[in-house]
């Protein structure tokens, strides 16, 4: 299917890099605000068509458009996608209010097109051999995990990190959706939250590129801490920080089950090591059983895929309002000190390669 990229910043050489190991999905146009920026990420990664905005949605020829602006326009633009009758593929978050969310949700099924979110990432390898472990009573039941995030701050390397302490930025919005969406994945829907949050310091110093040395004003929570329920009656503790300085050592994503633990590599990212650990013995390294090499752009293929084998994409938009439901809750269970229920609901899907006659990819 042939793609077109709206946004052409930071984070959009992966995606034009990682869809050139999908046949499913072909990028063949881009736009940005700023043009020039458009036609030179079109010359550098052999893009055919460098368009405005407006140009790109009127394209014919487009199936998908993947939507990588900052959070603020996710959802907008993702309502313009879809009333411009082609499927919409966004970065996370999938939105900055839950209203606009369930508003996209809504005019997808109107209209009878597809929405998607990254992360992706759960796609990957040792994240779906991870699963395929968890579904196969690997561990025994799986009663309780952790996640970590914690680093100093983003503006520490981005070159323009101001949306990251701004309206849908912060550690949880920003972090949590890779965490939240692999734990979704293997538990099924979360159903409350309790949390403690806040914000440690008032600015921040931008450390690198054209705006080194300024300063941005910090408007959002920057350290939280949540206990999550999951409806499998699992319960996870959640730690996403932009507040700690230096290397922390504690593990990123853990598993704890009746006859063993799981250690799970970095969820934002597509390799890394599967580790298991059983109450007799240290922690061993797993091989994987599913072995396929991933990249950002792979759940917009599995979405591609799915379209033509018609049947449900994973990195969907209702899996994406449910992990953005939680991240909410998080933030509100920790302003309020209140137990806040997650209310939405999402169908979670086969691993990759469960059903009958799918590849080892799809």
């Amino acid at each position: 299917m042939k793609v077109g990229v709206i946004g052409c910043g930071n984070i959009s050489p992966q995606y034009f890099k990682g869809a050139k190991l999908y046949s499913e999905i072909e990028i063949v146009a881009c736009a940005d605000l700023n043009v020039d920026l458009a036609k030179a990420r079109a010359e550098e990664f052999r893009v055919p068509k460098a368009l405005s905005v407006d140009a790109l949605l009127a394209d014919p020829d487009l199936d998908i458009v993947l939507n990588l602006t900052t959070p603020q326009f996710h959802a907008p633009l993702n309502r313009r996608i879809l009333e411009a009758g082609k499927h919409a593929y966004c970065e996370k978050p999938f939105a900055t209010n839950r209203e606009e969310g369930r508003q996209v949700l809504e005019l997808a099924a109107k209209k009878g097109l597809r929405v998607g979110c990254a992360p992706d990432t759960f796609l990957s390898s040792p994240l779906q051999t991870a699963r395929k472990l968890v579904d196969e009573g690997f561990i025994g039941s799986v009663f309780g995990g952790t996640a970590v995030f914690a680093c100093a701050g983003h503006e520490r390397w981005h070159p323009n990190p101001e949306f990251y302490y701004k309206l849908g930025g912060g550690p949880v919005l920003d972090m949590a959706p890779y965490y939240f969406t692999v734990l979704v994945n293997l538990f099924g829907s979360a159903v409350s939250v309790v949390a403690s949050g806040k914000q440690v310091f008032a600015e921040r110093t931008v450390g690198s590129g054209p705006l080194e040395g300024s300063k941005i004003a910090v408007e959002t929570p920057t350290h939280n801490v949540s206990i999550i329920e999951f409806e499998n009656g699992a319960t996870v503790s959640a730690m996403f920080s932009f507040d700690v300085q230096g290397e922390h050592n504690l593990p990123m994503l853990t598993l704890y089950g009746t006859e063993g633990n799981l250690s799970l590599p970095d969820p934002n990212c597509f390799d890394g090591e599967l580790r298991v650990c059983r109450a007799s013995g240290s922690w061993e390294s797993l091989s994987l059983q599913h072995n396929y090499e991933g990249a950002r752009a792979l759940g917009i293929a599995d979405m591609a895929a799915a379209i033509r084998g018609e049947r449900p994409h994973r990195a969907n938009g209702e899996m994406a309002f449910h992990v953005f439901d939680l991240m909410v809750a998080c933030e509100e269970a920790a302003s309020s000190g209140q137990r806040v229920s997650v209310a939405s609901r999402f169908e979670r899907l086969p691993a990759i390669g469960a059903s009958e006659g799918e590849s080892p990819r799809f």
